[in-house]
């Protein structure tokens, strides 16, 4: 990354360049920020000039939605924090200190995303204003009203310049790999997030259609937690294929037919692509990233998959690890579709299966969940399908073996490293969760039934029986052939007794 300190650099705002900028001004209605026209007229300058545009890093003078319940905070600091960067005033003192190195990438990253329009800053200068309502007064109190528009545009610019660069251009951003996965992660902090109507006023001005906007966006929150399935294991790849080829290639037929029947609705999704989100009642735009991004991969299917609880009731106890289902014959199968959260029991005479949603674990992951769990608690949500989810994961993981378990079959994509590590972020996690608060009715469905699967036990018999002489096709074979010369002999036996006549 090339060196962004700046050092004996300093801008006159009395200079003739700049008194000719604001004389020439287009603007009628209102006039153009000093802070802004500085900053624009020094990029311009060192877009061309390669080897001043290094050195002439404007240094953001000082400018400063739900803050963290305290009882969560105090368990877990450093989960809330951000590493890289500050979006709003909730850790605005940090950008002086610690988070400095990225803070002056900002002016320049607004300057590339406005594109030289002077106009922009007043074309949204009304919503920027109006989003100081949507913080803490005691916080934004401290902001002058030019001070507080000033944050929000800047930030709201580099966030969308950011996504930007990480879709199409991401070796235009001036950030080592270690800033750009921070940067990642400090984007969905709950005490980091801007309201998204500013990203929402600042797109329109930048994006003649939102078709592509909304595609940046998803595919930035997509980076997050969800994962595609597991491998498909050798045998399958050497032996099924081959044989079941013909079936499925009849099934794609079939298939195909149908898929031409819908190409018109497909190819008009394909042309108008939205945030993909499915809303609360009463919502039609989120009220920043984080919720976005609640309600795009955690919430949508879990609404309609599992019973909705009494509110106030307790969830009831998951008594059983993953390799202890193993050995009952409860298996994990991934579910390619649905919310991280949407985890169904499917029961059968010799066997029972867990179906769950792939999810990546790295080292951002305790972060976004318990922001996850933060936005839910200050939220006041009725469920909470986050703090129940990491619940349910920690009864399921005592240790490695657990982990082990679940990963193999496609359930953990593992990029932390050992499993103990994973088995330990999710015990650390369930043990900063209070049962009694946090641990909803939202996955009693599901634990009941697994509890009565392992607990039955006719169908632990049946699984051991099915264990011992189906595990694998020589044991069956075996079995097979043993039948059938038993058979055989109770034949010979009886016709030598009784012999036809």
């Amino acid at each position: 990354m090339a060196d962004t300190h700046l050092t004996g650099v300093t801008i006159d705002p009395s200079s003739p360049a700049i008194a000719q900028v604001r004389g020439n001004s287009t603007t009628t209605s209102e006039e153009i920020p000093a802070w802004l026209s500085e900053i624009m007229e020094e990029y311009k300058e060192s877009e061309n000039n390669p080897v001043v545009r290094k050195l002439n890093i404007h240094k953001v003078p000082e400018r400063n939605i739900h803050e963290v319940p305290g009882k969560l905070k105090e368990k877990k600091e450093e989960c809330y924090r951000p590493l890289a960067v500050s979006i709003g005033p909730y850790h605005y003192s940090d950008r002086e200190g610690k988070l400095q190195q990225v803070e002056k990438l900002k002016a320049q990253m607004m300057v590339k995303f406005v594109k030289w329009r002077k106009d922009f800053y007043v074309n949204v200068k009304e919503e920027l204003q109006k989003a100081r309502g949507c913080y803490d007064e005691s916080i934004t109190e401290k902001f002058s009203d030019e001070e507080f528009s000033k944050m929000m545009f800047i930030d709201g610019c580099f966030i969308l310049q950011f996504m930007h660069c990480l879709n199409d251009e991401s070796e235009k951003l001036e950030m080592s790999d270690r800033q750009i996965f921070h940067v990642k992660r400090d984007l969905l902090l709950l005490e980091n997030q801007l309201p998204f109507a500013v990203l929402d006023s600042l797109r329109k001005q930048r994006y003649k259609n939102l078709r592509y906007s909304n595609e940046i966006i998803n595919n930035f929150l997509s980076l997050h937690i969800r994962s595609s399935g597991k491998p498909m294991k050798k045998w399958v790849r050497m032996v099924m294929i081959p044989i079941l080829f013909p079936l499925f290639l009849l099934y794609y037929i079939i298939v195909l037919l149908r898929l031409l029947s819908t190409l018109a609705t497909f190819v008009a999704q394909l042309l108008n692509v939205s945030l993909d989100w499915s809303p609360p009642p009463g919502k039609s735009q989120p009220d920043h990233l984080l919720q976005l991004l609640y309600y795009k991969t955690m919430y949508h299917s879990s609404k309609r998959n599992h019973k909705k609880a009494q509110p106030g009731s307790r969830g009831h106890g998951l008594y059983y690890s993953a390799k202890k289902l193993k050995k009952v014959g409860i298996r994990f199968w991934p579910k390619l579709t649905g919310a991280i959260t949407d985890v169904k029991f499917k029961s059968s005479l010799l066997s029972g299966k867990v179906e769950a949603p792939p999810i990546i674990i790295d080292e951002s992951t305790e972060s976004l969940l318990l922001n996850l769990v933060a936005y839910e608690s200050a939220a006041a949500l009725d469920q909470l399908w986050v703090s129940s989810y990491i619940l349910f994961m920690d009864s399921l993981i005592d240790d490695a073996e657990d982990v082990e378990e679940m990963r193999s079959n496609g359930i953990i994509i593992n990029y932390l490293g050992a499993d103990q590590k994973v088995a330990n972020l999710f015990n650390d996690m369930g043990k900063s969760l209070t049962h009694d608060t946090y641990d909803t009715a939202a996955y009693n469905d599901v634990k009941m039934a697994i509890n009565k699967q392992c607990e039955s036990t006719v169908k632990i018999w049946a699984y051991e029986w099915k264990k011992t002489y189906f595990s694998n096709p020589w044991t069956f074979i075996t079995v097979l052939a043993a039948s059938f010369g038993l058979c055989l002999a109770a034949t010979q036996t009886y016709y030598t007794r009784f012999p036809p006549k």
